[in-house]
């Protein structure tokens, strides 16, 4: 059995939805739910927070019953490190192969800090989360093309996505593709912000998920009377891109902060408006 398939058959013995489990890991229920869709594993470094959420051990989770030679715990729930090192200790040649090769993989992808994949969301050395985009898809050129970023926001159009920290789902509308590319704040944007924002637009349901430090306004105006029924939401949201040294090579990531604007609409539902004032971080870049 696949590690995607021991997952959702211990999340049905559970009656644990994926909505829990993301809230439990962090890991955003658009991907646990590719995990089924796509048929793929979870990334290496994800393993022990499931194991933890699941209550399930490692070895469970990785290896089949025939490559359980040992018993290889009294506790069947990862708690912390020494129990991952006794889990290796005490399993046969093959699991212990098994383990070290995902805890390879996670070793690696934590020394060097650059997810796999164009997408990935990070914790930075404070803590904080960060959406990190790997490949550029917009570059660097006399002036961002707007309308081709719009163009490819429409396939945004019908989906949503959870913020973690609240657990409120928040759509893209039909308006937002529009709204991103032409509103007043990125006609103002110059140089390495503006295409901050174009790249950005890459990782929208990323964005999303990480929003934090929510607030409220009344809307004010009637034209958004009824898209904005209910009044405005404002979340802090950070994101970095690449930057590439003279040869061409990677050199790091720089860290831009945003502000996402959410409308309240008249049918009840969260809507992503706008990403505002989007600006280089004048922290440490990721390395």
């Amino acid at each position: 059995m696949n590690i995607y398939e021991k997952i959702f058959a211990r999340l049905e013995e559970l009656h644990m939805s994926q909505i829990e489990l993301s809230r439990r890991t962090g890991i955003a229920t658009s991907t646990i739910s590719d995990w089924r869709k796509k048929k793929i594993n979870p990334q290496a470094d994800k393993l022990v927070a499931i194991c933890k959420a699941l209550d399930m051990s490692l070895v469970d989770l990785l290896c089949d019953e025939e490559d359980k030679k040992n018993e290889v715990l009294t506790a069947d729930c990862i708690t912390d490190d020494q129990i991952i090192i006794e889990s290796i200790q005490l399993s046969s040649v093959e699991v212990k192969r098994r383990i070290l090769g995902y805890l390879e993989q996670w070793i690696l992808k934590e020394h060097i800090k650059v997810p796999n994949g164009n997408v990935s969301i990070i914790a930075d050395v404070d803590g904080n989360k960060v959406v990190v985009i790997n490949d550029l898809r917009f570059k660097r050129s006399k002036k961002v093309d707007w309308n081709t970023v719009e163009n490819y926001l429409k396939e945004y159009i019908g989906d949503c996505a959870e913020i973690l920290d609240t657990n409120e789902m928040v759509y893209i509308g039909s308006d937002f593709p529009d709204e991103y590319a032409h509103s007043k704040d990125t006609k103002v944007l110059r140089g390495p912000n503006e295409y901050a924002k174009a790249n950005a637009s890459s990782a929208i349901k990323e964005l999303i998920q990480i929003a934090s430090n929510k607030a409220f306004t009344e809307n004010h105006k009637d034209k958004h009377n009824s898209k904005a029924k209910y009044g405005w939401y404002r979340y802090d949201t950070r994101f970095a891109v690449p930057k590439y040294d003279n040869d061409g090579e990677l050199a790091g990531y720089n860290i831009f902060k945003g502000r996402l604007v959410i409308r309240h609409a008249q049918d009840g539902k969260l809507y992503l408006y706008d990403i505002l004032r989007i600006k280089k971080e004048t922290s440490e870049p990721l390395e």
